[in-house]
């Protein structure tokens, strides 16, 4: 089988849009990309994939075959080919042909297009189904922090929120909280998101729609009329879906959801900010977890550094010095008594030669 490189290697010169796009497919699903940008412009279409959170430049595509694949894609994704002036999303199931360890799990693709001045920008999100599901010790958080996430989700009743910026794992560390509610017993959990990015056996799923027939504060309401234990709400957008969960959490549910605030105990000033009554906050909120992804150290070739362990690259890491990624967390409970802090779970994994100081510092700030 041809590696990542192979497959992208003259792949500038194929002429046949469909070979493209799938040599294009391969590379992202064997470097577990999480995202393929198509960027058009003057001389050239710019292929770009999003490897533990950092933009890539893998491929210059000529001109003359942008309209070949940018076709090929929306057929794919069972949009309009003919509509190039105006923005369409879509999406579609991609298999590596040929069979293999890849190929028993599939690629969801969700694809979005954009006319911008030299054509049309095609961003794919890649998200591998049938695979393992992360669970919250790969995470990555402290043992003194699982124990106390963990007593909470026994908890009966009780809002909780994961809080950080877009693409900090709060999704991930959600769907890793539903894994260890269903090894805990029989619970009857339901899920509210936009969109559902992996299917779980044993939680039904609702999905958001742009129509807004369904939102988070109407699929809240109704999903509390199917006796659920666990609700599980993809975001706290606004007034309505915040009144909706802290109901549901008064009325003897646990709700698991997220927020935007910059560090956990931010929530409580975030939740009055949004109109919550200030005497219900800490009636409700149960626990705050504040989160950021940080690019692990390779271990193949992590060498020691003046502050700690830095990256080196290898053929391990393709040259990187940094492979997968491990989370930073704090966690905040006015219930429980509960403060932990950012900056000392980056120290530890920086000392433990998990990251360098130098990728820390890159996502939180921390400075020392």
């Amino acid at each position: 089988m041809l590696s990542a490189n192979e497959l992208l290697a003259h792949a500038e010169t194929l002429t046949d849009g469909v070979q493209l796009v799938d040599r294009i497919l391969r590379a992202g699903l064997f470097l577990h990309a999480s995202d393929i940008h198509f960027d058009p412009m003057q001389d050239a279409v710019r292929v770009r994939f999003r490897i533990d959170g950092q933009l890539e430049e893998v491929l210059r595509v000529p001109v003359s075959m942008a309209n070949a694949m940018t076709s090929r894609l929306k057929v794919l994704a069972s949009l309009d080919i003919a509509e190039r002036r105006a923005p369409q999303d879509g999406g579609f199931v991609w298999r590596l042909p040929g069979g293999g360890t890849f190929a028993q799990n599939p690629l969801d693709v969700r694809m979005a297009t954009l006319p911008v001045r030299h054509g049309e920008r095609i961003t794919l999100r890649l998200l591998e189904t049938g695979g393992r599901r992360l669970t919250l010790e790969d995470l990555g958080m402290r043992q003194a922090d699982l124990a106390v996430f963990e007593k909470v989700l026994r908890h009966p009743q009780g809002l909780v929120l994961l809080t950080g910026p877009t693409g900090s794992g709060k999704t991930t560390t959600l769907y890793a909280a539903i894994q260890r509610l269903l090894q805990f017993g029989a619970f009857n959990i339901l899920t509210v998101e936009d969109p559902v990015e992996y299917e779980i056996p044993g939680v039904a799923q609702a999905e958001v729609d742009s129509a807004d027939k369904v939102n988070f504060s109407k699929a809240l309401k109704s999903l509390l009329r199917h006796d659920p234990d666990v609700v599980m709400i993809g975001e706290i957008r606004d007034m309505n879906s915040l009144d909706a969960a802290v109901k549901a959490a008064l009325t003897g549910h646990l709700v698991l959801s997220t927020l935007h605030t910059n560090d956990a105990k931010s929530v409580e000033t975030r939740l009055v900010d949004m109109g919550l009554d200030p005497h219900l906050v800490p009636a409700t909120l149960h626990l705050a977890v504040a989160q950021r992804l940080v690019r692990r150290l390779c271990p193949a070739c992590k060498v020691r550094g003046v502050d700690g362990w830095e990256p080196k690259g290898c053929r391990e890491c393709g040259g990187r010095g940094y492979a997968g990624r491990i989370g930073l967390f704090e966690l905040y409970s006015p219930k429980m008594g509960v403060e932990t802090f950012l900056a000392d779970d980056a120290r530890e994994k920086v000392a433990d030669g998990v990251t360098s100081f130098a990728e820390v510092r890159r996502v939180t700030g921390v400075d020392g």
